[in-house]
């Protein structure tokens, strides 16, 4: 694995980056709250047959924070844009999380003819609008046992003070917690997980902050993701889906109606994964490289 450091328009960029540069290249975009290396597993299994470049967001990882309304889809898909232009990659698979395959979509509605192909995971199907509405109505059940989340206001608060509260008392203890909620640990993961949390004041807390947490949550309000379905190559385009929690599936079929009528992208299900897939069963996920991305 290679540390790079750039600079676009003023900010610091950093990129991770596996296998050598005239293999194929996978452009990795991670999730909310994550860093490049979350997709460290996968970029040490693949080095020797892909270059993979793994990219931390603004305000993840060791890349520099934007001001808020830079965070807009048009603000982050010039920016990825001049990340690739300075690293000198034209032509490319996506392989994104969460957050990240949002700003995939985004930048294959403007730049498609660079993409070859893409998977999106677990990501890149919630339109907020469409979210609001089915969580307002789950919310009326009483054995519904999660937060009311029914606006962009809401979901900001909501975001904001989980990024606040994160904290722990020290790395092992923040350690000890990750191991306990994988499904298979390992040094690498471990490496990952410290690559997202910093220590403030002595305590470890996230990396991201909740002004950039809810800016991104704003950026996705702003710009719902199903305008785009009908003005991308859906045969380019693969969603894995995590299954777990189980009450989340209705949330998850609901959102996923705007991705089947408006389009023709391949779905499929991770059975037993939740939102971290790639983490939970990297093989699904390696499984699909091999397949589409050759």
């Amino acid at each position: 694995m290679k540390e790079q450091v750039i600079h676009i328009d003023g900010y610091r960029v950093r990129i991770n980056t596996w296998g050598e540069t005239y293999l194929p290249t996978i452009v990795c975009l991670h999730g909310l709250g994550n860093s490049s290396l979350s997709f460290i597993e996968i970029g040490e299994e693949l080095k020797s047959v892909y270059h993979m470049v793994s990219i931390d967001l603004p305000g993840h990882g060791g890349s520099e924070a934007f001001k808020s309304q830079e965070y807009s889809m048009t603000g982050m898909v010039g920016w990825l844009h001049g990340v690739l232009a300075d690293l000198g990659v034209s032509r490319f698979y996506f392989l994104a999380h969460s957050y990240g395959a949002d700003i995939a979509l985004h930048y294959m509605k403007e730049y498609g003819s660079s993409v070859i192909r893409t998977i999106l995971i677990d990501g890149g199907y919630t339109t907020k609008k469409s979210f609001y509405e089915i969580v307002d109505g789950l919310a009326q059940n009483l054995d519904w046992k999660w937060p009311n989340i029914n606006s962009v206001e809401k979901e900001v608060h909501y975001t904001s003070e989980s990024f606040s509260v994160f904290e722990y008392p020290n790395v092992k203890a923040f350690l000890e917690n990750e191991e306990a909620k994988a499904s298979e640990w390992s040094a690498l993961k471990r490496k990952a997980s410290e690559d997202y949390v910093k220590e403030v004041d002595g305590k470890i807390k996230l990396i991201a902050t909740p002004e950039v947490a809810t800016a991104a949550i704003r950026s996705m309000a702003q710009s719902p993701i199903r305008d785009l379905y009908q003005e991308l190559d859906s045969e380019k385009i693969t969603l894995l889906v995590a299954t777990l929690p189980e009450e989340f599936s209705v949330i998850n079929e609901g959102l996923l109606e705007d991705v089947k009528r408006l389009s023709d992208i391949t779905i499929k299900y991770i059975e037993d994964t939740t939102h971290m897939l790639h983490w939970d069963d990297r093989e699904a996920v390696l499984g699909e490289i091999r397949l589409k991305f050759k």
